[in-house]
């Protein structure tokens, strides 16, 4: 499988665990908020590997082996639009790539990214979007920008 496939079917995978939750049977069961914690750092952890993917697609490209994702977006090898158009987004504290690198690094600490649903007597004061919702914004985008990134990449 090239790397552009995979790239595509891990954010097909992601997207298939955000709705693994609202398909199983009898959604109040005792394992409800555990299935839906699993599926959302599932999710999270897909989308780490379809950026990494992605970002294998550029390295390929560009003849770089062996240079890992993370130090791929923090120092790359040399300047390639792709990866500069990465780490602007990056560099923006509220993209969805930043917020999304911030939860990776959630999900490989110890407390993880998911957290348990506030129980119906609390009163919330911030409008607070689940993680789920910010996942699939996530995907969105990440969607989004596939076609033009890959479309520079054609170009070489």
């Amino acid at each position: 499988m090239s790397a552009r496939s995979r790239t595509n079917q891990l954010l097909y995978q992601a997207e298939l665990l955000l709705a693994a939750p609202l398909l199983s049977a009898s959604a109040a069961d005792e394992h409800h908020e555990a299935r839906r914690m699993a599926c959302e750092e599932g999710a999270v952890a897909m989308l780490e590997l379809a950026l990494a993917s992605l970002i294998a697609e550029v390295c390929e490209t560009c003849r770089w082996t062996g240079v890992p994702w993370r130090e791929v977006l923090e120092q790359p090898p040399r300047a390639v639009a792709e990866i500069e158009r990465l780490r602007m987004l990056l560099s923006e504290n509220d993209s969805w790539l930043a917020r999304l690198l911030a939860n990776i690094d959630k999900l490989h600490g110890s407390d993880g990214v998911a957290r348990r649903e506030q129980q119906a007597a609390v009163i919330v004061t911030t409008q607070q979007a689940g993680l789920s919702d910010e996942v699939r914004w996530y995907i969105d985008e990440f969607r989004r920008l596939l076609p033009e990134l890959r479309e520079t990449g054609v170009e070489w």
